[in-house]
């Protein structure tokens, strides 16, 4: 069990850095500059918290969720999930986990429904995002289970 776990959480955080890179790049590239997902949990962590400054709080829920949240999360259901690779299953997990962030925590940062307050760019950039995060967990996480 231990063993499943570690290799999910080490899945989650690779998952996690790859989509990382691509925002920073994009952002970089000054594509839809106006939606950055970690500056929006940096202003809800500084609206819970009432700290002037938490820029490096949204990179960290960031990480903490793709790493401990989703990866454990896919740990615990990859052989439970219907395909026939790991990258398959991760693909699904990442479309459940896309539909999951657009029913709960687009509504509780008070941009609507599927993210529609940040317009339909929102919701379709959010859905990439989870599938290559979706496919990096499944692969890594089946290149582990050959190694550990």
């Amino acid at each position: 069990m231990g063993t499943r776990l570690a290799r999910g959480m080490l899945a989650g955080f690779v998952a996690t850095l790859v989509i990382s890179m691509i925002l920073i790049l994009r952002l970089s590239a000054g594509i839809m500059p106006w939606y950055n997902p970690i500056e929006i949990m940096n202003l809800a962590a500084q609206d819970l918290l009432g700290t002037p400054d938490a820029r490096l709080l949204g990179w960290a829920i960031h990480f903490v969720v793709g790493t401990l949240v989703w990866g454990l999360l896919f740990a615990l259901l990859v052989d439970h999930l219907p395909g026939s690779s790991d990258m398959r299953r991760g693909l699904l997990f990442g479309l459940v986990a896309w539909l999951v962030v657009m029913v709960t925590v687009f509504p509780m940062a008070g941009s609507g429904m599927f993210g529609m307050g940040f317009g339909l760019v929102a919701p379709l950039s959010t859905l990439l995002a989870h599938v290559v995060f979706g496919l990096v967990i499944g692969a890594m996480y089946g290149r582990l289970r050959r190694v550990f």
